[in-house]
Parts: structure tokens; sequence; C-alpha cells
């Protein structure tokens, strides 16, 4: 276990202090694995001089938490009606939905394209989330999330005289929300790290991502390590906030689940 822990978090360790060095300490011989000077921040200021890496990461904050809430609460309906309704076509629809995790990205990215460009939205927020707005995986999760609770507490509910909208926010929604959780983290990571289709969408530099801005410091012939690593760490600062804030509905979904096994 330790093992395991250690190749996890030496990645991370080596990119934090990779992004205090100064371009000789990366390359010195032998591999010298502490900066010399713990303080020095000289990278990440370069690193805002060089980009508008906040606007990079003001614009990958916004879409990654519109993209996150709409999925929540676009799988979150959706995963209710399959779990708890039953109608003609249930199961088709459900293995239909579910088909589409089979389709790779890239063989739809043309229409999607031309589809963002005839209504106008290329280089632009809606442009870039056009493929995020809603997470066919979030429809599995709370589908199997919601299958889960007892059918008993929606039949109360709907004899004490609550409706349907009642029912999924007073019933449901507590109930599962180590899943919201769970899909709150996963998408908000996947729009963080998506760089393929803001490539296609966006022109302007006001319109960058991060993932965008961190391949601003590489090209064909030098990588410049110092900045790629400040600016990586600076990337993964809103995710960690993000899991520490809902870390204790993920340990309790892990939990739960290992509890159903």
């Amino acid at each position: 276990m330790a093992g395991g822990a250690l190749t996890v978090f030496f990645p991370f360790f080596w990119m934090a202090v990779t992004s205090l060095k100064t371009v000789p300490e990366i390359q010195r011989v032998p591999l010298q694995i502490r900066p010399d000077h713990w303080t020095n921040l000289d990278n990440y200021r370069e690193v805002f001089q060089r980009q508008p890496f906040a606007r990079f990461l003001f614009n990958s904050a916004l879409v990654a938490s519109v993209s996150a809430v709409s999925s929540l609460v676009v799988s979150s309906l959706a995963g209710y009606g399959f779990a708890k309704f039953r109608f003609p076509g249930h199961g088709l629809f459900f293995f239909a939905i579910i088909g589409i995790l089979m389709v790779p990205f890239q063989s739809v990215v043309v229409p999607l394209y031309l589809w963002v460009s005839r209504l106008g939205l290329l280089d632009s927020y809606l442009g870039i989330l056009a493929p995020d707005l809603v997470s066919v995986f979030g429809v599995f999760l709370m589908r199997q999330a919601i299958e889960v609770v007892p059918s008993d507490y929606i039949d109360a509910a709907r004899i004490d005289g609550s409706s349907e909208l009642g029912i999924f926010w007073r019933v449901i929604l507590p109930s599962v929300k180590p899943a919201l959780a769970t899909l709150v983290i996963i998408k908000f990571m996947w729009t963080w790290n998506e760089l393929f289709w803001p490539l296609v969408v966006v022109n302007s530099p006001t319109m960058k991502v991060v993932t965008m801005g961190l391949v601003s410091f590489t090209n064909i012939y030098f990588i410049e390590y110092n900045l790629v690593t400040a600016a990586a760490v600076l990337s993964i600062v809103p995710i960690l906030a993000i899991f520490l804030v809902c870390q204790k509905w993920v340990v309790q979904a892990v939990v739960m689940s290992g509890l159903k096994g």
C-alpha cells in the first residue's frame, strides 16, 4: 500500500519541486531533487507575465462549473426517471443512451463543429460547453444510485401528497448525496482537463482554457519545464479544492458501495 501511495504521490511532488527550480537546476547532472531555494516563486510570476493565465483559469473554472451543474441537474432527473418509472421502451431508451458511451468523441467532432459554427457559437463559452452540458456517464451513475433508494419512501411521500418534484428534491437527492458529489468531481475534472475540443472551437487568446495555456509553454524545439510545472501546479489547485470540499461524500460512496458488494 505504501508503494502504491508513493507511486501516486511522487509525480505530484516532483512537479511541485520542479516548479521552484531554475532552468540550470533542472538540467543539472547528476539530477537534483530539492531546489536551491524553496521560496523561489519566479516561475509562477513568469507564467502570469508570459500568458494571461489568470484569464485561462477563470475560463476553465467557469466552463467546468457550468458543465458540472448542468450535468448534475440533467443526470439526476434522467436517472430518477429511468430508476423509478416504467414506460414503453424504458429498457431500449436506457441501453441506447449507454450505447453513446461506446461512440468515440473524435467521430462526432466534425458534425458537432458544423452545428456549433452554424449557431454562431465558435470562440464562445457556449461553444466550448456544447459537448459537456449533458453527461451520459452521469445518467448511468445516477440511475444506479437512485435505483437502490427504497420505493417505499417514494410511495409514502406520494400518500402524503407530495408532488414528483417534491419527492425528487426532498427524498431522492438527500439519499444520493455521495453519488452527486462523485459526479460533480468527475465531471468538473473531465471538463477542466479537456484540450481537444477547445483547440477546435477557440481562436482568441481571451477564450483559451487552462489546458491550452499549458500547451503554450511548449514547442517542437524546446519545453520550458520550469514554467510548465508551475502552470500545472496552478491548474490542479481548483480540482484539489473541489475534491477536499466533496471528499466526505466521496468516501461515503466508496464505503456504501463496499457494503452493498
